[in-house]
């Protein structure tokens, strides 16, 4: 543990072994297995965790004082994770802090987070790939708005 971070061992294959594609009928996000299937190549950068432990890795073999731009130049596949870590850095929830790749990954979990985000509140798992959810369960219709029948509803509205 590193503060109240867990490191993660990359060398343990199953942090690694899921990789986050588009399919390509309905471009729809799906998983692979990294040892056993193709299309690591079409990978999204769903890998944050990993890239940064690169990106610490590599900054770890360099003068404290060089720019991070020398690094860059040196290790061209730092790019990314560095723009990350810079645009993350002031933003406690500008990044899912799981390691979306490792084996035990459930699309479901990150489904169901990303969800509570629309307006999402009751979940009915159908399976560990997909779920069933009600939006602005409970929400006034457009027109009710503002009148007192919006009281119970539990998302706040936006006053102007």
């Amino acid at each position: 543990m590193v503060g109240r971070y867990r490191l993660i061992d990359w060398q343990q294959p199953k942090n690694d072994q899921t990789f986050w594609y588009y399919s390509e009928d309905k471009m729809e996000p799906r998983l692979g297995n990294r040892y056993t299937e193709d299309g690591g190549d079409l990978e999204m950068p769903l890998g944050a965790a990993r890239d940064i432990a690169l990106l610490y890795q590599k900054c770890a073999t360099y003068n404290p004082r060089a720019l991070l731009a020398e690094l860059l130049l040196q290790h061209p596949e730092c790019r990314k994770p560095a723009w990350r870590a810079q645009l993350t850095a002031h933003y406690c929830y500008g990044e899912i802090r799981d390691n979306l790749l490792k084996a035990e990954m459930r699309p479901i979990d990150l489904l169901r987070f990303k969800l509570s985000f629309f307006g999402v509140s009751k979940f009915d798992p159908k399976s560990h790939l997909w779920t069933r959810v009600n939006l602005f369960q409970g929400a006034p219709h457009p027109d009710k708005l503002h009148t007192d029948s919006d009281e119970l509803w539990f998302f706040p509205q936006k006053l102007s």
